[in-house]
């Protein structure tokens, strides 16, 4: 066959400008994304609805605010534990010990991840992670101010039952700890899930009963509409024990003192947590200081009005100072009893929590249907 040079020159062409053309298609795609993209950041930014959603999503009360709050609590919290015990806490990084919690963040992430030979690899690298995640979702819900869910199109607005949804993100907690102690491959690691399980299944009924009070004198299971309900008086003054039930039963599900029987370094080494390290154990221990958090922020809503309080500040200062006051009780109480047994934890929520919520149950029933002048006063008038 004889070889064509005027035909192969003319098909080398064809191909080089077919090249060139798909060069352009890619670049004429690439700066009409472009063009798409500025335009849709431009229309964030412009307008309000998009904004607000945006804002609240990511800065307050999103993500940014519930991290640093959580960084302060830490802190707090390692401190109001040092004084109480007369030790001075952190001190070298920062001042007042201010950066110690991001200087033991680093060295935990920069720490060599073990993972045991008898782990369930996957599940040990994934259920941390979703733990922080089940404790942090709930937060969405806290009505830190009023004027957020006023605003138009929130991120998350106000639901008719935000109450019941908190509550069921928190029932999740239970079953990942004890996830977490199984696949660990470790029997202490294990016995430490079952008795975290233990304590968090007994706790958590005596504590959701303890909020059917505050939720039946407000009418209503949304915790905005609880916190609108105490403009006149706060149920701290009518549930008093109520409010000590629900503290209590807080404290055994968090499993920190004197409800540590899950992580007894004397007996189980450190329970669930045994097995975890490096940057495992760094999102398993925040998660324990945001459920505090979570829990003191909760009491709040239920029982100290809120965000109601000193007119001539903003809700958010309101609800932030009574925040500190009640994750300050939960710290004193969690550093001032001794180590119980398992056996005397589900004895104690079993035996005197659930029968005293039960209780405050039937005394509000009473008192909205025989007190007439109850539920006007209560509900704001």
């Amino acid at each position: 066959m004889q070889f064509d040079f005027i035909t192969w020159l003319d098909g080398l062409y064809n191909w080089f400008i077919g090249l060139l053309i798909w060069f352009w298609n890619v670049i004429e795609w690439f700066f009409f994304w472009i063009i798409d993209l500025i335009n849709g950041v431009w229309a964030i930014v412009i307008i309000p609805e998009n904004f607000m959603f945006l804002f609240r999503s990511i800065i307050f009360p999103g993500l940014i605010f519930i991290v640093l709050a959580l960084i302060f609590s830490i802190w707090f919290i390692r401190k109001t534990w040092a004084r109480i015990q007369d030790r001075r806490g952190p001190t070298h990084m920062g001042k007042y010990g201010g950066l110690q919690l991001f200087a033991d963040a680093i060295k935990l992430m920069a720490k060599e991840t073990i993972i045991p030979d008898k782990a369930r690899r996957w599940a040990y690298r994934i259920l941390p992670s979703l733990l922080l995640l089940i404790v942090l979702l709930p937060f969405a819900f806290i009505p830190w101010d009023p004027i957020w869910n006023i605003l138009g199109n929130p991120a998350f607005p106000d639901l008719s039952v935000s109450l019941v949804l908190v509550f069921a993100f928190l029932t999740a907690v239970p079953v990942l700890s004890l996830l977490i102690g199984w696949v660990s491959g470790s029997k202490y690691s294990l016995i430490g899930g079952f008795r975290a399980a233990n304590n968090q299944f007994a706790s958590e009924i005596p504590m959701v009963i303890s909020s059917i009070g505050p939720a039946m004198l407000a009418g209503s299971l949304s915790l905005f509409g609880i916190v609108q309900a105490q403009t006149s008086i706060w149920y701290i003054v009518l549930l008093p024990i109520n409010f000590t039930t629900f503290m209590v039963a807080a404290i055994a599900s968090v499993g920190t003192f004197p409800f540590d029987a899950p992580v007894a370094d004397s007996e189980i080494i450190f329970g669930w947590r045994t097995e975890l390290s490096g940057i495992y154990f760094t999102l398993v221990y925040f998660a324990e200081f945001a459920e505090q958090m979570l829990y003191s922020a909760l009491m709040v809503v239920l029982f100290f009005g809120g965000f109601n309080g000193l007119p001539f500040l903003p809700g958010i200062v309101n609800f932030l100072i009574k925040w500190l006051v009640v994750l300050f009780i939960f710290v004193v109480v969690t550093s001032s009893f001794y180590r119980i047994r398992q056996d005397q934890i589900v004895h104690l929520c079993w035996k005197y929590l659930l029968p005293l919520s039960i209780l405050n149950v039937v005394l509000v029933m009473f008192a909205v249907v025989y007190i007439p002048g109850l539920l006007p006063l209560v509900i704001g008038g």
